[in-house]
C-alpha cells in the first residue's frame, strides 16, 4: 500500500483525494452563506479592524483603533485586510467575503486535524465521518460563514494543542495552546488540562518543565513584541483584563443560554458579601476543573486518549455553562471535541446532537434579536430576553445535558465503566517524554 510518508499520517492517496473533495465541498457550502450580512455592528467593527491593520500594520494598531481582541488576531486582520485593500474591496459588499474567510479556513483546517487524529487510530470511513461532523456542523457554518465570528480560529489551536499533547509533543502543545490564548482568552478553559498533561508527560519532574515553559514564553513574546517591546506584560494585562472588567460585560449572561440564562443581564457584582455572582461562577468552574483532572487521573488507564478528549470537552462545555459574562457562542469549541469523540464513544453521540441543536438555536436566536434591536433602536441592543420561553427552554436543556455529563463521569469513577466500555479505543499514547 502506497503511503504519503512525508505527511507522517497513514493516508492513501485515494483517501487524501476524497478528504480534499469533502473539505472543498464544505468550503463551497460556507461560501454560499458569505453574502449574508450577519450582525451589522459586528461587520462594521471587523471592517474597521481589518482596514486599520492594513493601513497602519500591527505595530501601532492598538494606538489607532479601539480593539479588545488579543494581539494574534491583528496579524489576521493585517494579512486579510491587506488582501482586501489590494483588491479594493473596502466599501464593497464583497468585503464580507474577506471578513469571513479567516475563520472559514481554520474551520477547514480543524476538520483536517480531526480526520488525521481519527485516521491514525480507526478506519478511513470513521475518520471521514468525524471530519464531516465538524466540517458540516451547522453551528460551525453559522458562526463563521453567516455571523462572521472568529471562534473557528482559536478552536483550531485548541484542537491542535490536544492533538499534540496526545502525540507526546508537550513543548509544541504548550506553544500552540499559547497561540489559542493569544487569539481568545476563553481558551484558558483548557489550561488546567494542558498543564496537568504536560506535568504528566514529564513524570512530574520540575526540571524538565523548563522546556515547555520556555516554549510558551517564547511564543507569547514572538507574538507580542511587534506591538510593544518596552512593557509587553502590562500591554497584555491591559488588553485581557481591560476588556474583562469593562462594566458593559459585568453581567450574569451576555446572551448565553446557560445556568445564568434564567436571570440574564443582571449585574454579576451582586450577591453575598465578598461572594458575588462572578466569584461564584469561577468557584464552580474551578471545582469542575479539579474534578475533571481527578477523573483523568483515575480513569486514564482505561482509555488514555479518550479520557483526555472527553475531559477537554467537559472543560469547554463547563466554561460556557458556569462562569458569568459568557456570550452566546462560547460553547463553540466544545463541538470540536464532540466531533472528535463521535467515532470512539457511543454515549457522547447524543451529546453531539443535543448541543449542536442548543448551540445553533442560541446563536441564531440571539442574532435575530440583535438585528431586530439594531433596526428598532439605531444600533443599540435593547431587547430583553429575560423570561423568553426559548431562552428558558434551551437553558434548561443545556443544564440537563451538563448534569448528564457529570453523571457519566461519576458512573465511570464509581466503577460502572459506563462511558468507555464497549467503545472503539485507540492505542494508548500517553507515554512520558517528548517523542
Amino acid at each position: 500500500m502506497k503511503r504519503l510518508a512525508a505527511l507522517k499520517f497513514p493516508f492513501e492517496k485515494r483517501e487524501l483525494v476524497i478528504l480534499a473533495a469533502l473539505l472543498l465541498i464544505a468550503f463551497m457550502v460556507r461560501l454560499a452563506f458569505f453574502p449574508i450580512s450577519g450582525y451589522i455592528t459586528d461587520n462594521n467593527t471587523n471592517i474597521s479592524w481589518f482596514s486599520a491593520a492594513a493601513d497602519y500594520g500591527p505595530r501601532v494598531f492598538y494606538q489607532k483603533v479601539w480593539c479588545d481582541y488579543p494581539p494574534l488576531n491583528v496579524y489576521f486582520f493585517w494579512a486579510f485586510g491587506s488582501l482586501a485593500k489590494g483588491l479594493s474591496l473596502f466599501g464593497s459588499s464583497l468585503i464580507l467575503y474577506i471578513i469571513k474567510l479567516p475563520a472559514t479556513l481554520f474551520d477547514i483546517a480543524a476538520s483536517f486535524l480531526i480526520f488525521a487524529f481519527v485516521r491514525k487510530r480507526l478506519t478511513f470511513k470513521m475518520a471521514l465521518l468525524a471530519s464531516g461532523l465538524y466540517a458540516f456542523n451547522p453551528v460551525v457554518i453559522f458562526n463563521s460563514a453567516v455571523w462572521g465570528q472568529l471562534d473557528g480560529i482559536y478552536t483550531f489551536f485548541l484542537v491542535l494543542s490536544v492533538y499534540l499533547i496526545l502525540e507526546s509533543k508537550p513543548k509544541w502543545a504548550t506553544a500552540v495552546f499559547m497561540l489559542a490564548v493569544l487569539t481568545k482568552p476563553q481558551s484558558i478553559a483548557l489550561a488546567p488540562l494542558i498543564i496537568f498533561l504536560v506535568f504528566r508527560k514529564y513524570n512530574w519532574d520540575w526540571k524538565k518543565l523548563i522546556t515547555p515553559v520556555l516554549a510558551g514564553a517564547a511564543t507569547i513574546f514572538a507574538v507580542v513584541l511587534p506591538f510593544e517591546w518596552n512593557d509587553p506584560v502590562t500591554f497584555l494585562f491591559n488588553i485581557y483584563f481591560g476588556a474583562y472588567n469593562n462594566p458593559v460585560y459585568q453581567i450574569t449572561s451576555f446572551n448565553a443560554f446557560n445556568i445564568w440564562g434564567f436571570n440574564m443581564y443582571a449585574s454579576d457584582m451582586q450577591g453575598l458579601p465578598f461572594l458575588n455572582f462572578n466569584i461564584i461562577g469561577w468557584i464552580m468552574f474551578g471545582t469542575l476543573a479539579v474534578f475533571t483532572l481527578y477523573f483523568v487521573h483515575k480513569r486514564a488507564s482505561a482509555a488514555p486518549e479518550l479520557c483526555v478528549i472527553f475531559a477537554a470537552f467537559v472543560l469547554l462545555f463547563g466554561f460556557f455553562m458556569l462562569p458569568t459574562r459568557m456570550h452566546e457562542r462560547y460553547m463553540f469549541p466544545a463541538i470540536s471535541m464532540l466531533a472528535l469523540m463521535f467515532p470512539f464513544i457511543k454515549k457522547t453521540r447524543p451529546l453531539y446532537l443535543v448541543l449542536t441543536t442548543t448551540c445553533l438555536v442560541n446563536q441564531a436566536y440571539v442574532l435575530y434579536w440583535l438585528n431586530v434591536s439594531y433596526a428598532a433602536s439605531g444600533g443599540h441592543w435593547s431587547q430583553n430576553l429575560n423570561g423568553d420561553p426559548v431562552v428558558l427552554a434551551v437553558s434548561l436543556i443545556n443544564i440537563a445535558t451538563f448534569v448528564t455529563v457529570l453523571m457519566l463521569m461519576l458512573g465511570e469513577l464509581w466503577g460502572r465503566k459506563s462511558l468507555f466500555q464497549g467503545n472503539m479505543k485507540p492505542e494508548p499514547t500517553l507515554q512520558k517524554g517528548d517523542g
